[in-house]
Parts: C-alpha cells; structure tokens; sequence
C-alpha cells in the first residue's frame, strides 16, 4: 500500500534490532535534552550577565510530565480494538491526555522564544527550550514505542 513493495524491509527484524537499545537511546536523548537546557542558562548568566528565570523551566518539567504519562500506557491496551472496552478507552484517553500535554510543552516553549526575541534578550535561552522538550518528548516516544510488553523476559524494559 505504500511506496516500498511488499515485504522489501522486514520490519519486524528492524525493530527486534532496535528495541534492545532503544532504552538507552532514549536516556541518552532525556539527558542531552537537560543538558542543552542548563547550558544555555549558564551561558546566558555568565556571558549575557541575564539573571535565571524560573519560568524557563516550565515547558521542560511540563514535557517530563508528559513523558512520565505517556509510558504508564502500554502499546498493548492501545492497539485493543473493542472501543467499548473501558480499559483501551481508558488507555487512549490518557496517551491522547499525554500527547496534548506535550504539545502544550512546546507551545510554551515557543512563546518564551518569541517573547526573548521581541524583547531582545539572548535567544538561544528561548530556541534550547524548543530543542529540549523536542528531545525530551522525542526520547518518550522512543521509549513507548519499542517498550518491549508483556511478553518479555525483563518484565518491560531492555535494561531496567
């Protein structure tokens, strides 16, 4: 149905490839998404000689929200079918909840960077904000999407 033939890419290989390291990545991508964040308020206190601005923070702590509700749904109670199932209703109305909280958190973000530009100040504060809930809700959704389930030895995911 799509651009690809049929069975040209095994895709069930791929993501068995993947899903072992997908944990990890994602932290990875968690923690660089901080950490661009912290150095970017450092740079403008100690540099642009601005003072911190606890509403910086805001899309950030909103958008690890947003991850941390994300993960409580498992992608086997979202791909339930029966809408009359009150558990994968549940399951979608809270991962639904989650994606509008992270669109929100980006939201935010880009009214802080428009405001630091209308007002002058240093916009890498403003565009770190961006990147870092892209990145952070890019590393949820990683994490959701090759969750490994029920069925694995782990109990879920690849390295916990």
């Amino acid at each position: 149905m799509g651009c690809l033939p049929e069975g040209l890419i095994d895709w069930d290989a791929v993501y068995s490839t993947i899903q072992p390291h997908a944990t990890f990545a994602a932290g990875v991508l968690f923690g660089v998404a901080w950490w661009i964040w912290g150095d970017a308020q450092l740079y403008s206190m100690s540099v642009g000689h601005s003072s911190f601005s606890p509403l910086t923070l805001i899309p950030g702590l909103v958008a690890t929200a947003a991850v941390v509700i994300m993960n409580f749904v498992s992608r086997e109670e979202v791909r339930q079918d029966a809408l009359d199932d009150a558990d994968a209703m549940r399951a979608k109305l809270v991962l639904l909840l989650s994606y509008l909280i992270s669109l929100g958190a980006i939201c935010g973000a880009v009214v802080l960077l428009v405001q630091a530009h209308q007002g002058g100040k240093d916009m890498w504060v403003g565009a770190s904000g961006v990147l870092q809930c892209c990145l952070v809700l890019a590393s949820g959704l990683l994490c959701w999407f090759f969750h490994a389930g029920e069925e694995a030895a782990l109990g879920g995911y690849g390295y916990l």
